[in-house]
């Protein structure tokens, strides 16, 4: 069951990254992918300002906070970990800034959480040893 769990989180980010979906892959992702509470958390020192973010409006909602902030922004997967209900995710952010247009690269570990052929949550985190911790893994 877990590797199917992979594959689902997989094909969110080979829908064009979730994060940076056409409306079209939006509304696809929520019918084939992702639970209808489906669950955002940022980690506090993310410049979003929100931590949580909850359902399609909420996802919309981080999405459009998102392209506000940043020119360009997207999501480099490096590795997907199984780890049973949870699968994680070592990836890079580039982006531009907005205003400035300054290029950043960082890393970001992300871990969803897949119940039931659904993803029901993804937690993003700057520090990838707390991440594999949070998913049940040792660091």
């Amino acid at each position: 069951m877990s590797q199917e769990n992979v594959e689902i989180v997989r094909a969110l980010y080979e829908m064009g990254d979730f994060f940076n979906a056409t409306p079209e892959q939006f509304d696809r992702a929520f019918r084939d992918y992702l639970d209808e509470q489906f669950e955002i958390r940022m980690p506090p020192e993310y410049p979003e300002g929100k931590l949580v973010f909850r359902g399609r409006r909420g996802a919309a909602e981080l999405i459009a906070m998102l392209h506000d902030t940043w020119g360009e922004w997207s999501f480099e997967t490096e590795r997907f970990i199984d780890a049973d209900d949870h699968v994680v995710v070592f990836a890079r952010i580039l982006a531009k800034g907005g205003a400035s247009g300054v290029p950043i690269e960082l890393e970001t570990t992300h871990v969803w959480t897949v119940t039931a052929d659904r993803a029901i949550s993804v937690q993003f985190y700057r520090d990838r040893a707390e991440a594999l911790k949070a998913a049940g893994l040792r660091g």
